[in-house]
């Protein structure tokens, strides 16, 4: 498995490395990845980055992605990360996505 995503755009080709990614978004024909620090935009589907994602990237919605690696707290259809970065969500997605959570956080223990 991969260690980085590839971002090429016109102005800068880099590798975004998994581990710092909070979350992936489709915004019209651009793909956001966003980190803590920084947010990389390129012209890209969600569907060609994800043979790059490993067990801990979990796709919430048709057009979003998280790293639950990420999560802190998962409550009242929000979710916040380790940076403060919150995700209000739907009722039916952020069920799936709390009981995605919580697995993975026993498959942790």
């Amino acid at each position: 498995m991969a260690t980085y995503i590839p971002v090429i755009t016109r102005e800068y080709s880099r590798k975004v490395i998994l581990d710092e990614i909070l979350y992936i978004e489709q915004r019209q024909r651009k793909l956001a990845i966003v980190t803590a620090e920084e947010t990389y935009i390129c012209y890209e589907r969600i569907e060609n980055l994800e043979k790059f994602l490993d067990e801990r990237f979990y796709r919430t919605l048709k057009k979003m992605v998280i790293n639950l690696d990420k999560i802190m707290v998962a409550q009242n259809q929000k979710i916040t990360f380790v940076d403060g970065t919150v995700l209000t969500m739907g009722r039916e997605s952020y069920i799936r996505t709390k009981q995605r959570f919580s697995a993975y956080l026993r498959n942790l223990i």
